[in-house]
């Protein structure tokens, strides 16, 4: 849907009286304050003054209700609607690319109940996850969903984007952490899916919205699970003699039951340049960086040194364990100037997960594909690791960056898109799902019938028109509507 000649006064008239003067924002004002989120593409388009993001206005309600009202006006209106929560995510989700109306999440950041004996917390959407965890931590809890943009990411867009965080391989990616959820669907009804996942009746609404980035409904609030703040924290650093080994020391692990909080696994250029800088020591091998974490020690302890004992049996180097404590202290410091790439680079990540038979098959042509996508006079630099891990695979983090890029933007975008096409494409053929934890956006858009096949993609867009008839909610992201 593009919406073709909207009364702007009138939208701003009708917005306002659902939630107050001070909650809305009209044309140019919503244009500059919604321009991009952080998707690569958004950001140099916005520069070149040719911004995706287009809204015709903004709104930030403060209630479900204001959310099911304005949800309801755009339907009334044929107003396409783009649920924005931190704006920090990569692929281009947020963007307002066919204009409408924005709706910001972020006053809905109530933290409702705390049930201290279930461990959970129902919380609203628009909550940044660091603040979520400082109100927690303050009172012995945890959430452990640490993401790397933790500082902007919230709730509701953690769920949007299927994200995951750094403490995943034991914890789980966000979909572990949801127990029910309350959403505004497309015509704006309020619904609240059962109050815990594990039943048998009939479909997991919960888990239809996790991942959906805005298209079959607007998530306000969550009922989440907690934990205790770890009693203790073990680390361990190991270098490996080629990747193989490394790989196989990762698999071993997650196969037999063990479950590190932080399992990182850099390939041998990543450890030199991204992992070296970051925690100041020299690193010339492919490099694995483990935390084991709990209540009680002596199970941390154990569960620790069994692991680090396989890693030794496939050659592991052990290295101090400080390293991996200062990784742990600075371990946000890869999204922050001077480690974020900024304008005029071209950067951008191929991020995929495979499980262990095709995983290392993904690592090397995706890798390969990426470094031949370029010509040797762009300079792509590649930093690539083994993010997170699962019981049954791993996946690949590849981020590579062009430190000056064409001048001309669509030039540029030429060569960003050719470059991530390669790296997509290669980790398809190898047995590779496109994505882990950033979602699809407008980045990987391209690729979702690749993934699904003509048949998985009429079944998503009969679930997308069937709750969204007038295709309301982000029309054309992921490739429905």
């Amino acid at each position: 849907m593009v919406a073709e000649r909207i009364d702007h006064a009138a939208v701003i008239s009708r917005l306002t009286a659902i939630a107050g003067a001070k909650n809305v924002l009209a044309q140019p004002e919503a244009r500059v304050k919604y321009a991009h989120d952080q998707y690569w593409y958004a950001i140099a388009a916005a520069a070149a003054g040719q911004p995706l993001s287009r809204p015709d206005a903004a709104i930030t309600p403060e209630t479900v209700e204001q959310v099911a009202a304005v949800v309801r006006l755009a339907n009334e209106l044929n107003i396409p609607l783009t649920p924005w929560g931190g704006g920090s995510g990569v692929q281009g989700a947020a963007n307002a690319d066919r204009g409408g109306i924005v709706l910001d999440t972020r006053k809905l950041k109530a933290i409702r109940h705390i049930d201290e004996l279930s461990l959970t917390c129902t919380v609203e959407a628009g909550l940044a996850c660091r603040d979520f965890e400082a109100y927690l931590n303050e009172r012995g809890l945890t959430f452990t969903h640490y993401p790397a943009s933790t500082e902007w990411a919230t709730i509701g867009g953690s769920i949007g984007a299927r994200g995951s965080g750094v403490l995943s391989s034991k914890y789980g990616k966000i979909e572990d952490h949801v127990l029910s959820v309350e959403f505004v669907t497309p015509t704006g009804e309020i619904v609240h899916t059962p109050a815990v996942p594990r039943h048998a009746a009939g479909p997991e609404l919960t888990q239809l919205l996790i991942g959906s980035e805005g298209t079959l409904g607007v998530v306000t609030a969550a009922v989440v699970k907690l934990r205790r703040l770890p009693t203790r924290r073990v680390f361990g650093v190991f270098s490996f003699a080629s990747l193989e080994e490394g790989a196989e020391a990762g698999r071993k692990i997650m196969v037999s039951g063990l479950r590190p909080a932080v399992l990182r696994y850099y390939d041998a250029y990543a450890a030199a340049h991204s992992l070296a800088r970051a925690v100041e020591t020299p690193l010339t091998s492919p490099t694995m960086v483990l935390m084991f974490d709990g209540e009680y020690p002596s199970l941390v302890n154990t569960e620790a040194e069994t692991a680090f004992s396989i890693c030794r049996q496939h050659g592991g180097e052990e290295l101090p364990a400080s390293i991996g404590e200062t990784w742990w202290d600075r371990r946000y410091v890869f999204y922050y100037p001077p480690y974020a790439p900024e304008l005029p680079s071209i950067w951008g990540t191929v991020d995929v997960v495979a499980d262990f038979s095709h995983i290392n098959a993904v690592y090397h042509a995706t890798t390969r594909a990426i470094r031949e996508a370029a010509g040797p006079e762009w300079n792509l630099s590649l930093n690539t690791h083994f993010s997170h891990w699962y019981e049954w695979g791993s996946m690949i983090y590849a981020r590579m960056k062009i430190p000056t890029g064409p001048a001309d933007l669509a030039e540029a975008k030429a060569l960003h898109d050719k470059i991530i096409k390669a790296g997509v494409d290669a980790a398809l053929a190898a047995g590779a799902v496109i994505n882990d934890h950033h979602g699809v956006g407008l980045r990987l858009q391209p690729f979702m019938e690749a993934q699904y096949g003509s048949a998985g993609m009429n079944a998503l867009s009969q679930i997308k028109h069937g709750l969204d008839p007038k295709n309301i909610l982000c029309p054309g992201k992921l490739g429905l509507g």
